[in-house]
């Protein structure tokens, strides 16, 4: 009895386990809702700046592998929340933590596709 609730704890665990792994390493296919609510009319949803709007304000392309090697997740989390040449400030109107979010996870993905 006990060796057959250890086996069947134990199994479900792996599974669990597997399940867990899968689904943390499942890629998005763009940016997030966030990003492309707040983000993507002036950098576009493929990071690139070429939107009208990025154009007129000379957005930042976020695919410029060079550019990035000079910045910081905490460079780019100040330049959100404060905003800074042609960009607005969002500190007013997202959350630290959504920031952060858009720092580390979608602005920062572009520099990894090209």
């Amino acid at each position: 009895m006990k060796r057959t609730t250890i086996l069947t704890g134990a199994t479900f665990g792996l599974i669990a386990a597997v399940s867990v792994t899968l689904f943390a390493k499942e890629k998005r296919d763009g940016p997030s809702a966030l990003f492309k609510e707040y983000c993507a009319k002036c950098h576009g949803e493929d990071g690139t700046g070429k939107t009208p709007k990025g154009k007129q304000l000379r957005a930042r392309d976020f695919t410029d592998a060079e550019w990035w090697s000079a910045k910081s997740d905490a460079d780019m989390i100040k330049a959100v929340t404060t905003g800074g040449e042609e960009m607005p400030a969002f500190g007013k109107k997202l959350t630290a933590e959504q920031i952060e979010t858009l720092v580390k996870d979608d602005v920062r993905s572009f520099a990894k596709r090209k």
